[in-house]
């Protein structure tokens, strides 16, 4: 039987169909539906660049945007300026999050799930995927065969993988 399902979703395509299949189990078994964001605090990867430039959080070249809607002094909260490169901060991260989050619940409500929860944490993904998992006592983590990490992530092996290596719960991992 599945009680609560746990996806851990990071905006990329494959978390995408994580959460439409996810979504499907929870609404076939009556599931509780865990839809879970780990805050990605190395360099952002090209996507997530792209979703803060489209929430105007940051032009294309990193520079903050006055045409936000957010005052020119509020913009600095969202950017750590180091050497002339622009980070999004712990807020940005956040607010990133919350929208990949939002996104997710419409897709998961049009797949069925009617008891659906976001969570948005920061962390080592997977520990604090596995962490949430346990103090949740979720019976199946669904994640995507890839993410939006980086070349790094070939050499040290996926959060995926790493993931159905180490948790005690059945893992669903989407292609």
């Amino acid at each position: 039987m599945v009680n609560k399902v746990l996806v851990a979703i990071d905006g990329s395509d494959h978390a995408g169909k994580a959460v439409a299949l996810g979504a499907d189990i929870a609404a076939k078994y009556d599931a509780e539906l865990i839809l879970f964001h780990v805050l990605l605090h190395q360099e952002l990867p090209r996507e997530l660049q792209r979703l803060a430039e489209a929430e105007h959080l940051v032009a294309g070249d990193g520079r903050p945007m006055a045409s936000s809607g957010l005052p020119v002094a509020d913009l600095g909260t969202y950017l750590n300026l180091v050497d002339g490169n622009a980070t999004l901060t712990e807020d940005a991260l956040r607010l990133i999050g919350n929208k990949i989050l939002e996104n997710a619940e419409n897709v998961a409500h049009g797949h069925g799930a009617k008891n659906v929860t976001k969570r948005v944490e920061g962390g080592n993904p997977v520990d604090t995927i596995l962490q949430v998992a346990q103090s949740e006592k979720v019976d199946m983590i669904v994640t995507g065969a890839r993410g939006l990490s980086n070349l790094k992530s070939i050499f040290a092996g996926s959060v995926s993988q790493k993931l159905a290596q180490r948790s005690p719960v059945t893992c669903v991992t989407v292609h």
